[in-house]
């Protein structure tokens, strides 16, 4: 059974729940089963530590074709690292607990959703 809402016509997903991508805990595998499972997985790279991303990123994208994400600390993250998440194209990225503003319009010219 699904239930259809904005967010999972939005997202492309069967089920309107989504991994929260705490920082160091969200990791590759975790993300990626819950997009297989229907929902949006949200790896958490909080401020986008790079040697963390490069082993957790392939996780979550090389899992299968479902829908997932990215959410960093807008405060803490780094050009690079947002760089480098959106190289393996999410469907979303969500910022936190700061401005967006930087990273807003490279996040959507990459065509993923940002989630604030």
């Amino acid at each position: 059974m699904t239930l259809a809402t904005e967010f999972t016509r939005l997202c492309g997903v069967r089920h309107p729940i989504a991994l929260a991508p705490m920082g160091g805990t969200a990791g590759g595998a975790l993300a990626s089963a819950v997009s297989r499972g229907g929902g949006l997985g949200l790896l958490g790279a909080g401020g986008g530590d790079l040697p963390w991303l490069e082993r957790e990123l392939p996780l979550v994208a090389e899992g299968g074709h479902a829908p997932w994400g990215v959410g960093f600390l807008a405060w803490a993250a780094e050009a690079e690292a947002v760089e480098r998440a959106l190289e393996y194209g999410p469907t979303a990225v969500m910022l936190s607990f700061g401005d967006p503003g930087p990273f807003a319009e490279r996040i959507r010219r990459a065509g993923a959703l940002l989630i604030v």
